[in-house]
């Protein structure tokens, strides 16, 4: 029988461990690149606001252009509601391909704060707010938009959940930019209520209200397409990346072991061999 030689056995297993163990450095440090957008403004954002969509909580996308393409790529954050849970962190070719990114996010108090690299002034950032309750049949909550960046002109899509009544908005009061709207339409059994805002400085906060009447707590779509028979189980975005993460974890630590017990018989085997040599 012809045994691998330890001597070589061993540095691949080193370099199979470090690149387990370093590939979420690797994704932290993704987005560590030189040049930031600070200055930049973005000339068109769309905010799209749809509560209990496919969840009990918010999902919420941003997305739009940022003016003058030709400095990108380039290094750019934006800000979200505390302990929001990213789906999509993406920026878009000119052919309108979606090039997905790494990216890191930080604690800025009231709001997260998501980093990302966009090798495109088109972006695309969508993400579910923490679940909020659902229990009594009158819902109410308050959306605040904080701008990153000088806007010269945002889109704000509020969406009513299927099965709700008496929804009421109630947008900023006291907006420093120039707010026009609220224009209602139809689009796929939705009702949506669209307001237009331009002129909007960075750091500024844009906050709407939004209350309504449900009874029942299931979400508007139901994208588990499950073929359970019993009661469906409405799980949230954070419970599942909560349980990819476990997986992941354990899938790591079982390649690890494995590679561990593998490079241990090979050993065991060839002191084996030679001691019969010896003999």
């Amino acid at each position: 029988m012809n045994l691998p030689n330890p001597s070589l056995t061993l540095p691949a297993t080193l370099l199979l461990l470090a690149f387990a163990t370093g590939c979420a450095e690797e994704a932290e440090n993704a987005a560590d690149v030189s040049g930031t957008a600070e200055d930049l403004s973005i000339g068109r954002m769309r905010v799209a606001i749809w509560p209990e969509y496919d969840d009990s909580s918010i999902l919420v996308i941003y997305d739009g252009r940022f003016d003058e393409a030709s400095r990108f790529p380039i290094k750019t954050s934006f800000l979200v509601p505390k302990g929001a849970i990213i789906s999509d962190a993406c920026s878009l070719s000119h052919q309108g391909q979606h090039f997905c990114q790494l990216y890191k996010t930080f604690d800025k108090g009231s709001y997260d704060e998501v980093q990302l690299l966009l090798p495109y002034p088109n972006f695309y950032l969508s993400f579910h707010t923490p679940t909020f309750s659902a229990t009594d049949r009158e819902r109410k909550f308050d959306y605040p938009i904080k701008a990153n960046h000088p806007i010269k002109l945002m889109e704000v899509d509020i969406q009513q959940p299927l099965r709700s009544s008496e929804f009421n908005i109630t947008p900023p009061e006291n907006s420093t930019s120039t707010l026009t709207g609220p224009v209602t339409s139809e689009k796929k059994g939705f009702k949506h209520f669209s307001y237009t805002l331009k002129n909007i400085a960075k750091g500024n906060e844009t906050s709407f209200s939004i209350d309504y009447v449900k009874d029942d707590q299931k979400p508007s779509v139901d994208i588990k397409y499950s073929s359970m028979s019993g009661p469906k189980v409405w799980g949230t975005p954070h419970e599942a990346q909560k349980n990819a993460k476990t997986f992941v974890y354990l899938l790591a630590a079982s390649g690890l072991f494995g590679i561990v017990a593998v490079l241990s018989g090979l050993l065991w085997m060839r002191r084996k061999r030679r001691k019969g040599e010896s003999a």
